[in-house]
């Protein structure tokens, strides 16, 4: 394995590290000073909800682009669909945690609504990233 692929992996993973971090700051420490607008399509939801989803969709697809990159490499046939789970039970796993840190935080508070909205997010933009990769791998063939 030449060293340039050794160090993509590795580059995919800080990069996943950087979104958590990112997400933990405005998970646990800045202030909770949004949520009562409503946006976007139909205005259903407040903008925290929005925030949330887009959040975790960026989360989850640092963690499948950082998996199917391990599984390329390791010449996995099933690098996709492990992927994708991968990055969705991650995703989400990290948006539970992070509801929990917030328990021990004044001024803010758990939700199950924000959970619905990371695992949308994640859901979203796992298999978003899901359907790029495939095409891109058949473009490479023809």
């Amino acid at each position: 394995m030449s060293s340039s692929r050794a160090r993509t992996p590795t580059r995919r993973w800080l990069v996943t590290v950087l979104v958590a971090a990112v997400i933990c700051y405005f998970s646990v420490f800045a202030s909770p000073d949004v949520g009562v607008e409503r946006l976007g399509p139909l205005s259903l939801f407040g903008r925290d909800k929005w925030f949330h989803a887009a959040g975790y969709a960026v989360l989850a697809v640092s963690i499948a682009a950082a998996v199917g990159v391990r599984n390329h490499l390791d010449g996995r046939s099933d690098r996709y669909g492990r992927a994708v789970l991968l990055a969705v039970v991650g995703a989400v796993g990290f948006g539970i945690a992070m509801e929990f840190a917030q328990l021990a935080v004044p001024l803010r508070h758990t939700s199950a609504m924000d959970v619905g909205a990371d695992t949308v997010g994640a859901v979203i933009g796992a298999v978003g990233w899901w359907l790029v990769a495939r095409r891109d791998e058949a473009d490479l063939r023809s």
